[in-house]
């Protein structure tokens, strides 16, 4: 935990934004084939890290330091796809 002397005022740095629109290229032309599937996709280069059938999966698969240069998304299958979407609490 940071510490903060009393008469100083934090300092913040800046964060860039990070560019996914490869890793999301790339998962987008592998879309078929990892459908139901988590995916991790490394951004740069944007290749595949792993994938899995659930989240926790791919967290174990998948070791901390490189998450953290991933793009993590859910593949959705067909059905998923053409249901129609409405409010939460309804089935």
């Amino acid at each position: 935990m940071a510490r903060v002397l009393s008469g100083t005022a934090p300092q913040m740095a800046a964060q860039g934004r990070v560019d996914t629109s490869p890793a999301s290229a790339w998962i987008e032309a592998h879309y078929e084939a990892f459908r139901g599937k988590w995916v991790a996709v490394r951004l740069d280069p944007p290749t595949l890290v792993a994938s899995a059938s659930t989240l926790d999966q791919l967290f174990d698969a998948v070791p901390e330091d490189e998450l953290n240069t991933c793009l993590v998304q859910y593949v959705y299958t067909l059905e998923q796809e053409q249901a129609i979407p409405g409010p939460w609490w309804q089935p």
